[in-house]
This record gives structure tokens, sequence and C-alpha cells, in this order.
């Protein structure tokens, strides 16, 4: 007898929340690989923005916001003036959805943000009341990094940490006596099938991955302990990808999910950019992730360009030095510079270039934060603040934590990016609402193709940043 699993993409429950080509990749290859075993698979997404009668405001490129519900802050949380919401479908929607499929044997549910619990905690207390003694499975980011937690909190019956492929499939087969069939297991990342995109109702864009993993070793990313060893697919593998969701979907836009797209850029990128140029698809590619600025050259830039690469977002975190070999980042201010150039050569405009830079870590200044988001301005591109959050197994949550800044056994929600985590007497929250502003006052600037502290200390700079509305 087949069985029957239902997979959720659970809510949101934050400040604030965007559908930036936001979907859960890995909970749709799951989906996928337990088809291809013999399961039969259910799913709901609770971050769906369509069919329950709310006409979501879908922007450029699939981008949109996602329905929200106003509710109570959590009491840890009562100290943020900013209201706090879920985001995603309805509970009513939810049960409506559920009672049109069939009765699961179990469910899988997926979790990312760590502070994001809550909306796991919420689907694990419905299933509960719905479908009593039915085995319920967490994975994701949150399970994966905070496995203990989850155990106390949300209730799981299992956990799943870690890539959760083979690791379902051997749970599953314990739970309802079957054969687990080894021949079943990937040989390699080219023998994963492709994310059932076909269970969301609408899409509006893709997600492509090229490769799984990153073999790099920032203190802020928690990347190896979430994911599998760094591998790379074949450039004609990924094209074949490409062709395949935009032949079926007819859907443009295509977000690439990497955290190292740019390595071996010779035999990787480069070729795919290539072989997508020849092919002709009318397609856009974004990336929310931020690219590694050191490897754009000349021929890269180019390739991006043609290959209609229309959302660029570098990652650089900081122009300074110490901070940058303390972090083991990629990118030095040269590279920025010179990324830019070619970028710029290939026929992009400076002002839509973004570049991401993080701004309260352990021990970060005001001075350093506000030195480089002058000097991103002064290379005419936009400023993408990113406040850090402090992810449990990272060296920076260990710094945090030796620094007194947190506790170790700290409430996952006080550590939300959107609260600025390791405020202090000298940068608090107010500071933090004042260097976005900074921030947006200096974008404006570049899209005027204006410098306004290209002269200046950065003295006077912070003088403006801390100055009263």
């Amino acid at each position: 007898m087949q069985k029957n699993l239902l997979l959720i993409n659970p809510w949101i429950y934050d400040f604030t929340a965007y559908d930036l080509w936001s979907k859960p990749l890995g909970l749709l290859y799951i989906a996928s690989f337990l088809r291809k075993t013999g399961f039969d698979v259910s799913y709901i997404d609770c971050m769906d923005k369509y069919d329950f009668g709310w006409e979501p405001k879908v922007k450029q490129y699939g981008q949109g916001n996602f329905y929200r519900t106003e509710i109570d802050k959590p009491e840890i949380l009562e100290h943020i003036p900013r209201k706090y919401c879920r985001y995603g479908i309805p509970e009513k929607t939810f049960r409506e959805r559920l009672k049109k499929l069939p009765a699961p044997d179990a469910v899988l549910i997926t979790s990312i943000m760590t502070y994001w619990y809550l909306g796991p905690k919420k689907v694990v207390e419905l299933i509960r009341e719905i479908y009593p003694g039915v085995p319920v499975i967490l994975g994701g980011i949150y399970a994966t990094l905070l496995s203990e937690h989850a155990k106390r909190v949300v209730k799981p019956d299992y956990i799943i940490t870690g890539p959760g492929e083979v690791k379902v499939l051997k749970l599953l087969s314990e739970l309802f006596d079957l054969d687990f069939n080894k021949d079943n297991i990937p040989a390699s990342i080219e023998d994963f099938p492709y994310p059932a995109f076909d269970l969301i109702s609408h899409p509006d864009y893709m997600i492509i991955m090229t490769a799984r993993g990153c073999p790099y070793d920032c203190s802020f990313c928690a990347q190896k302990k979430i994911s599998m060893p760094f591998a790379q697919r074949s450039p004609d593998n990924v094209l074949q990808e490409l062709k395949y969701h935009y032949q079926k979907y007819n859907v443009s836009d295509f977000a690439f999910y990497d955290d190292a797209l740019f390595i071996n850029k010779i035999k990787h990128i480069d070729i795919i950019l290539e072989k997508v140029i020849e092919s002709r698809m009318p397609i856009r590619f974004h990336s929310p992730n931020g690219l590694f600025a050191k490897y754009i050259d000349e021929r890269l830039a180019e390739l991006m360009f043609r290959a209609n690469f229309k959302t660029i977002r570098l990652s650089f975190e900081t122009s300074n030095e110490e901070r940058r070999v303390d972090m083991n980042s990629k990118v030095s201010n040269d590279d920025m510079v010179q990324a830019v150039e070619n970028l710029e050569n290939a026929g992009y405009a400076r002002s839509k270039i973004e570049a991401y830079t993080l701004m309260g870590l352990p021990g970060q200044e005001l001075t350093e934060i506000i030195a480089t988001m002058i000097f991103l301005n002064n290379l005419g591109v936009q400023i993408k603040l990113a406040s850090f959050s402090p992810i449990p197994g990272t060296l920076d949550f260990e710094r945090a934590v030796e620094s007194g800044s947190i506790k170790e056994d700290i409430d996952p929600l006080l550590t939300n990016k959107t609260i600025f985590p390791l405020s202090d007497d000298k940068i608090n929250y107010e500071t933090f609402s004042k260097i976005r502003t900074f921030g947006q006052v200096l974008n404006f600037a570049a899209q005027k193709n204006l410098k306004p502290f290209y002269d200046a200390d950065i003295k006077t700079a912070i003088n403006e940043v801390l100055k009263d509305d």
C-alpha cells in the first residue's frame, strides 16, 4: 500500500517578511525525491500568495508582499516598537486546504530561520489537533542548528538534520517497515531529480541551484553545518533544467540559490551563461545571495550582461581590512572596485548594482559601518544593509557569547536581525534605524550620481547619521 506524505512550508512570524524569490527549495527537492521512490506527496505552502481571495501585488520579476495578519508580540519582544505579524495564508485557509487532501501517513515540515520557529510550532500544533497520532517530522535549517530547542519547544516526533533526502527515506522506511532500497540513493549531485515546482500553485519565478554547499568558511555563516560538502553540477545538467522549467511553466525569471555561484568559474558559470546565450531562451537571472566580486573579470561581466543577468548583489560585508581577514571574507576593496568597473564596461549602470554590507557584528564600531557605506556610495552602487544575526554554531555566535552580548541559550527570537541583536550602550536599536535611513539617503544620491561624503571625513558622516530628526 502506497503511503501518503504531506509536506508543509510553515508560516513566518516576524516584524517583516517579503517574497524575494523565496521558495523552500530543500523541501521541493525532497518532494521530488520521495515521489521517485514511490511515495504519494501532497503539499501545503503557508507562504502561498494566491488562491484565498487576496490579490497580491506582484512587482517586477515576480517579487511581492506576503499576506499578513497582525498578532500579539511574544512577551520577550515587547520592547521592540514595531508590529508583529504572521505572514502567509490565513489559518482558516490552512485548515480548508488540509481537509481537501488525503489523510497523511506522515507529515514533513521544513524550517528556515532559527528565529522563525513559531511558524513550525504552530503547524505542529494544528497537525496534532487534526491528525492526532500521525508522525510529524521536522527538518530544515532551524531543526539542524537548534535540534534540542526544536525537540523541547516545537515538539515534533522526529527531527532530520542536514541534507534531508536520504535521511528522510531511511526514517520513513523504518516507520512503515518498507525495504530501504540503496539503489534510490543518488550517486552524485547530478542524479537528484528536479525540485517539484509543480506543487506550487502559481509560480511567478523559478529557483535554480547549480551547486550545493560552499567551500568557504565565513565567521558569520553556518552553511557547512546545514548543507552537504561543496559539489557542482555540470553546465549541461544545469542548462537542461533551465530549459525544462522554462518550457513547462513559461516563467522567465530564475533566481540562483547558490552560495558560491562563481567558484571554478571558467569550467562552470562561464559555460552555463555561454550555453544560455546560445539557447536564445528569453529568461532573466537574479541573485538574492551575494556574488563573489573577486571573480567578476571582464569576460564574466560580459557574459552576465549578454545572458540577461538582471539583479546583481555583490557580497562585500565590510571595507575594513582587519575585519575582512578575521571573518575570512572573499573580497578586497580593490576586488570590489575592479568588479564594478568590469560590470559597468559590460553595460550595467553602477546605480543598478547592489552590494551587501553587514552591520551589527560582534565588536563592530559605528565608524566601520559608516566607512563601508561611504566607500560603496563613492563607487556609485546601491547599499544593501544586512543586519547581523548571531547564528548558532558559527564563530561569530561564539564571539558574541564570549563578549557577554548574548547568552549561549538565548531564545532564538532575540537573534532576529530586524531587532539588531547585539545592541549595546553605544549602538542600539535607534542607532541602527538611523543607519538604515542614512543608507537610503546614500542610495538615492547614487541614483543621481551624487557622492555627498566624497571629501568628508568619517566623523562628519557619523554626526550626520546621529543628529536628531
